[in-house]
């Protein structure tokens, strides 16, 4: 009998001289792709399609005898033997101390702070591994008064059908269910926004630069994915000295205007699941407000 050195597909390679037989892929695999037969490490037929390359296979192998192989070698190296992960009171501080910032200082932030926000989101985790999240900033001061100056002009008009009665049921008809509650939400008070624009406040972005996180409209978990990498980049934006606040309005705006979506180039394929404002905060806070007792249910 030929002996198997190897176990290669398009997406693993198993190195069998190196493998140790621990069986720790078998357990650790979601789909169950590994099992043993015979006291050799085999792989079912179907994994070249159902294995979504989540890595457990690869991070829990002890010899690194298992390799991705679309992702490049200098990628593989990271080991959490090399990490110093935060006790969890230092992590609860973070949470705790993050507050949404809507009073932005006007210095721009630099690259270096933006690379280290995207490397919290992309490490966020999606449903399937199917990795599908996409992240558009917004940095040019110009393109920036332009994006709130284009969801200014789109309320604007909806705030002319929202007066008709007859115009708005129908209207309504055509938008998403969620995006409408936060249209139903803002229209009542839109005047006294308009105001407060007019006198050169920012109501839709607070000053500061956004980072708008969006996927295909195909992604199953579109909205949990987004909102997942959107919670990463805050809790990274607060450890980096930033602030950043959600955007529900400038989210169904992009979602639902077309002036605005053409200022940022939006895919028509997307939908936006977050939108979240960082900045430098021109504020400072002293104390954790309060929170009321978590409510739970016990089984």
């Amino acid at each position: 009998m030929v002996k198997v050195h190897k176990i290669v597909n398009p997406k693993i390679e198993v190195d069998l001289d190196v493998c140790t037989k621990c069986k720790a892929c078998t357990r650790a695999c979601p789909l169950r792709l590994y099992y043993f037969r015979d006291d050799n490490l085999v792989m079912r037929r179907s994994t070249e399609i159902l294995c979504m390359e989540c890595g457990h296979c690869f991070a829990v192998c002890p010899v690194n005898a298992i390799k991705l192989r679309f992702y490049p070698e200098e990628e593989k190296k990271e080991s959490l033997e090399d990490f110093e992960l935060p006790p969890y009171k230092t992590l609860l501080n973070l949470i705790k101390a993050r507050r949404s910032i809507r009073n932005f200082r006007s210095e721009p932030i630099p690259e270096d702070l933006w690379n280290k926000l995207l490397e919290a989101g992309i490490y966020s985790p999606t449903g399937h591994n199917d990795q599908l999240v996409n992240f558009t900033i917004l940095r040019d001061p110009e393109l920036l008064k332009k994006f709130s100056d284009e969801i200014t002009k789109g309320f604007i008009a909806l705030s002319k059908i929202y007066a008709e009665r007859s115009k708005w049921r129908e209207y309504r008809k055509s938008i998403e269910k969620n995006s409408l509650k936060i249209i139903e939400g803002t229209l009542p008070y839109f005047n006294d926004t308009l105001k407060g624009i007019e006198r050169g406040e920012d109501f839709w972005r607070w000053n500061g630069e956004l980072i708008i996180i969006h996927a295909p409209k195909k992604t199953v978990t579109l909205i949990q994915d987004c909102s997942v990498a959107a919670t990463n980049i805050m809790l990274a934006a607060e450890s980096s000295g930033l602030g950043t606040c959600s955007l529900g309005i400038a989210t169904v705006a992009i979602n639902e205007f077309e002036n605005v979506a053409k200022v940022i180039q939006f895919p028509q394929n997307h939908l936006v699941g977050y939108t979240l404002t960082v900045g430098f905060p021109r504020v400072k806070y002293y104390r954790i407000p309060p929170r009321r007792s978590a409510k739970v249910k016990w089984l």
